[in-house]
């Protein structure tokens, strides 16, 4: 064991130690503390105690470590240490020296030191284990050095483990010292009561509660406002800023918010509500609880609620699409930005007919006024033929550039991509809201089709098929008054055959629609099935990769997939000639319409009764008109295309959700949460929660509120349990028991079946304390495309000190990850980290993002099961020092404004066990606590 040179005669003890003995004794310690200090102090004239312990000369100014070690230890306590050589004793002694006078020593001097100190334990401890290795071998027992070890680690305790939990618990002891002196002073801490609310749309006003922890002998005043996110205030909330002022004594206050009523679908929005650091008055406010985001409810059907009943029942198929387009083009109208971007393009498109109008008089205006030999001379306003030529060529050309800059305009209005990006983030949040059963019975390849294909065609071939027929029907009647205004303005009688002629070729193109479009459907459903099929192929073999790889059936899957992918291309190339002979429909009925006008009509210009002008612009009128039937026929088609997309829409966006269960659990929890604490300050009775020595009586019953589960499934009984918060629990029990449901119940992944108390049952009581920011960490670490450091930083609030990058390589250090790996976090580039990394990393990082999100209560599943002995044990530190001092790598001046942290795992190491608060043993009978004793490893599963 290294002296460090503070050794001396065994034979002695403290108390016969001479003054000249004593003198070298102190000199020797003064040589080797020396290089742990940060700066040169000159050399004692006596190491003496202080008055407390003995008599004599106070110490001299120059000396602050001998100053402050005497502080702790008497001379006596000291001499006798260095003569029984208790190193480890004295180095924890430095330690806690060093952490209450940092500034003293030299940090890359006690590294080094530890590291030096470390390195010959682990020398002595193999030297050890040569000498078991030998006597066994005398017995007939033979080892591998390795045997040894694990044998030595199961025989003896890990002294080097235990001298790192003792420091761990000495820093917390201190810092909660520390954090009681200066809480004295300390203005009283105010924040939400919840990170998370909930409103349901049929509610006029959301209540959200402030609470205020600490000091409350005087008044506070904190400012607020609230914060647009996919709610904007005006439409689904009323903005409110104010200032919320707390009396003497009281411990909470309310903001009130009004959520604004309607009958329009809309995806469940939220918005923010933050306390302002600005303009506080004798309050300090929480780190992480001073935002918290309100959850509105929406509980309008998709598209409206015209056909709720059938939505409600998920009895889509038997509904009309028709109908439910019909609805679907209701529900855009109803949307006030979509509303006011569809009235601006029907305005273009009509500005856009009726220069179309213009054009038709204009090309009649050229040929029958301009280019003839013998024009009107009531037409010719007085000008020359050729001034009448230029201006309409002046007057064509400023109509051109501004339809240019209307079509330009049109664009840059978003219309589609608005509508688009609606359906798809109301998609996306809906998923995300999905109860477990309506997530699993959703095929992956039909939720990533519809998001990415049929959001886009819903709405071209939905909402601006319908604008392009509103256009084509303002042009249409744009035709006919031509028809009507043009022989009028030119001299010559309205004549009967072109107006009919507008009402048989639109008919005649309606008709053939219709007997067309059954077998259009039919080929185009066969088209989307065929599609779903494949892509589900896809889907599956990229999921079960390696179940594909393992079995060698890559080529058997190849072919299964170009075998659909065939199929798909035959019905395709099916479809594709039904829209051909769909395509020619309409030229073939104009074609032949032109025929019989043309014999017709140019008669009359041969017999003088029709102007040539009248003649060629009615001909391209018919042209252009043959032309947007053909265009409405393909607009019917469209429609016709999506009406099976919007009913597998409609489908996805009424499934079942969890935000009602969600909203009644978090309602339940905040009323819980506010009935125990103020239970918890009942006892104080008659005095003053405002009084000096009762300054934190508040924070206390606080932060003492228990995380209680009484009489809940856990899919096989009921159990129950009590677990207090600033500690450090192990699950245990067998395969099956329940622990996995346990953690996810406790970590908000699943929600809880609660009873009523109704038909005999007992009452249930689940309550996570409102305040806690909770994380689950499940067994399968999961990894998003992306840079390292987003997925470590994922929890942290952007801006964050807690996403510093040498925060979190420290975490990762003390977590054991690799250097490599660490030095990862550099790197910029986007990878796949699920399949980069091993499943050791993989589990250390996920265990790591949790510690660097900072929250009050951790629930991980079996973070050490992928783990040998020595990381296992690191990473159980870990653990144990993120509870003792609230949070990992955190500033020690700032313990006292945190809240105490919590984590609950389930323990696959029998250390584990040992080193936590709690153990519960998880049976299918129930939950019960159990002592460290009883535990065997039959239980670690």
């Amino acid at each position: 064991m290294r002296s460090f040179g503070w050794g001396a005669s065994t034979g002695a003890t403290s108390r016969d130690l001479s003054a000249e003995g004593n003198e070298t004794s102190q000199t020797s310690l003064r040589t080797e503390v020396q290089p742990l200090l940060g700066k040169e102090a000159s050399p004692p004239t006596a190491f003496q105690a202080p008055e407390s312990h003995r008599s004599g000369p106070s110490m001299p100014p120059n000396e602050p470590v001998a100053e402050e070690l005497v502080q702790l230890l008497t001379v006596d306590e000291i001499a006798e240490m260095l003569l029984k050589a208790e190193l480890p004793k004295l180095r924890r002694v430095l330690r806690k020296l060093q952490l209450q006078r940092p500034e003293l020593f030299d940090a890359a001097a006690m590294a080094q030191v530890e590291k030096e100190v470390k390195a010959e334990e682990k020398e002595e401890k193999n030297m050890e284990n040569g000498q078991r290795q030998a006597l066994l071998a005398k017995k007939g027992i033979k080892l591998t050095a390795q045997g040894v070890t694990v044998m030595a680690d199961l025989l003896e305790p890990d002294d080097s483990h235990q001298e790192e939990l003792r420091r761990d618990d000495e820093e917390a002891d201190i810092l909660q010292k520390q954090s009681m002196l200066t809480q004295l002073d300390d203005a009283p801490l105010v924040q939400f009561n919840a990170p998370l609310h909930f409103a349901l749309e049929g509610e006029d006003v959301v209540a959200i509660s402030v609470i205020r922890l600490g000091r409350l002998d005087k008044p506070s005043a904190v400012r607020f406002e609230t914060l647009d996110a996919s709610a904007l205030a005006g439409l689904k909330y009323e903005a409110a800023e104010g200032i919320l002022e707390f009396r003497i004594n009281q411990t909470a206050a309310q903001i009130n918010i009004r959520i604004l009523q309607n009958d329009r679908w809309d995806p469940d929005l939220d918005f923010k509500v933050h306390l302002l650091p600005e303009g506080l008055v004798g309050a300090r406010l929480d780190k992480y609880m001073s935002l918290t985001r309100i959850k509105i409810i929406d509980d309008d059907k998709f598209p409206t609620n015209a056909y709720r009943d059938g939505l409600d029942s998920r009895e889509i198929d038997g509904m009309s699409a028709i109908n439910l387009y019909k609805e679907y083009l209701i529900g855009c109208a109803q949307n006030p930005a979509i509303r006011q971007k569809v009235m601006k393009y029907v305005m273009a498109q009509q500005v856009s007919n009726v220069c179309s109008f213009a054009k038709m008089l204009a090309h009649t205006f050229l040929l029958d006024v301009i280019l003839s030999s013998d024009p009107p001379e009531n037409l010719k306003f007085g000008m020359g033929q050729h001034q009448l030529l230029l201006c309409l060529v002046l007057i064509s050309m400023l109509v051109f550039a501004g339809l240019h800059f209307l079509n330009y305009l049109k664009l840059t209005w978003g219309l589609p991509g608005m509508a688009t990006r609606n359906l798809q983030v109301a998609l996306v949040r809906k998923f995300l809201s999905y109860t477990e059963i309506s997530r699993h019975s959703m095929e992956t390849a039909r939720l990533i089709n519809s998001l990415t294909a049929h959001c886009p065609a819903i709405v071209e071939h939905g909402l601006m098929s319908v604008l392009e027929l509103s256009q084509a029907l303002g042009l249409f009647l744009t035709i006919l008054l031509y028809n009507v205004v043009g022989p009028m303005m030119f001299n010559t009688q309205c004549r009967l055959m072109p107006l009919l002629s507008l009402m048989v070729l639109p008919l005649i193109l309606v008709i053939a629609f219709l007997v067309r479009f059954p077998l259009t459907k039919r080929h185009l459903t066969e088209v989307y099935g065929a599609q779903v099929v494949a892509m589900e192929q896809v889907t599956e073999a990229v999921r079960n990769f390696h179940l594909v790889s393992d079995y060698k059936k890559r080529g058997s899957v190849s072919d299964e997939f170009m075998r659909l992918l065939a199929a798909v291309g035959t019905k395709i190339g099916g479809l594709k000639l039904v829209l051909m002979n769909n395509g020619y429909i309409a030229p073939w009925v104009l074609l032949l319409y032109l025929m019989l006008y043309a014999v017709h009509e140019g008669a009359h210009v041969l017999d003088g009764d029709l102007t040539v002008g009248i003649f060629m612009v009615d001909i391209h009128n018919f042209i252009t008109l043959g032309a947007t039937v053909g265009m409405v026929f393909q607009l019917l088609e469209n429609i016709g295309i999506i009406l099976p997309l919007l009913k597998e829409l409609a489908r996805f966006l009424n499934m079942d959700t969890d935000t009602l269960n969600r909203y009644e659990l978090a309602k339940h929890q905040q009323e819980f949460t506010t009935k125990q604490w103020k239970k918890a300050m009942a006892p104080a009775g008659s005095k003053s929660v405002a009084a000096a020595d009762d300054h934190d009586h508040a924070l206390e019953t606080f932060d003492a509120l228990p995380i209680t589960m009484q009489n809940i499934s856990l899919g096989f009984g009921l159990a129950s349990v009590t677990i207090t918060q600033g500690q450090l629990v192990s699950l245990i029990g067998p395969t099956g028991g329940g622990k996995s449901v346990l953690l996810m119940l406790l970590g908000g992944a699943k929600l809880p079946m609660r009873s009523n108390g109704e038909g005999g049952e007992p009452m249930s009581i689940f309550n996570v304390p409102s305040h806690l920011r909770v994380l689950h960490v499940p067994a399968e670490p999961l990894f998003f495309k992306g840079t390292l450091l987003q997925n470590l930083t994922y929890g942290v609030m952007p801006g964050d000190e807690d996403g510093d990058i040498g925060r979190i390589k420290a975490i990762l250090g003390k977590l054991g990850v690799k250097q490599h790996v660490i030095d990862m976090i550099a790197n910029e580039k986007s990878l796949d980290w699920g399949v980069v990394l091993s499943p050791t990393t993989r589990n250390l990082l996920s265990l790591a993002r949790a510690l660097v999100a900072n929250p009050e209560l951790i629930c991980a599943h079996k973070p050490t099961e992928l783990l040998d002995q020595e990381n296992a044990k690191q990473v159980l530190r870990t653990l144990r020092s993120f509870v003792r001092k609230r949070g990992v790598e955190q500033d020690p001046a700032t313990f006292g404004n945190r809240r105490p942290r919590t984590c609950i795992f389930t323990s696959s190491k029998k250390y584990g066990v040992e080193i936590s608060d709690k153990v519960f043993k998880v049976l299918r009978t129930g939950v019960e606590e159990v002592s460290k004793t009883e535990v065997t490893s039959s239980m670690l599963n």
